[in-house]
């Protein structure tokens, strides 16, 4: 018996360490088509419909575990007007910031392939237009990350 309790423990601990991946931080919920304000709000993505948001605080939350170097991720689903999903995927570290950026379901968007790349930082910058939102800064490919911008609520 103290054997089988014993193989059992080991079993379970291996099961255990096999989930742990991305130094710790866990991968996005899958998004499945057609992928609703609904489920991308479940999913625990933070959504914005023309201003309009849901689980805004996980935003907040990112931000503030990058100041303190903590390991974190956020997926920001934004809704076009024809009411298409596009997603932003950033995980942090503890160091630096991957970023990938997919549109595919954007009916109206030219597919980008899902870019993927690392930047340094994150800033909150003021458009000409007076508008205040977030940029990727120090990134491998400018190109993909040219393509973050999040407004956040104001």
């Amino acid at each position: 018996m103290k054997k089988y309790l014993w193989f059992l423990t080991a079993a379970l601990l291996l099961l255990v360490a096999c989930n742990q991946v991305d130094n710790g931080t866990s991968s996005f919920p899958k998004v499945k088509k057609p992928y609703s304000v609904e489920s991308a709000a479940q999913n625990g993505d933070v959504v914005n419909v023309h201003g309009k948001f849901s689980n805004y605080e996980k935003w907040t939350t990112f931000l503030q575990n990058i100041e303190v170097n903590q390991p974190d991720q956020v997926r920001i689903t934004e809704y076009s007007i024809e009411g298409d999903p596009i997603l932003f995927e950033l995980k942090y570290d503890g160091e630096q910031i991957e970023y990938m950026f997919d549109n595919s379901m954007d009916a109206f968007g030219s597919d980008l392939g899902k870019p993927i790349t690392t930047c340094q930082e994150i800033e909150k910058r003021k458009l000409e237009q007076g508008r205040e939102g977030y940029v990727l800064k120090g990134c491998e490919n400018k190109k993909t990350g040219d393509t973050f911008w999040f407004q956040g609520e104001q």
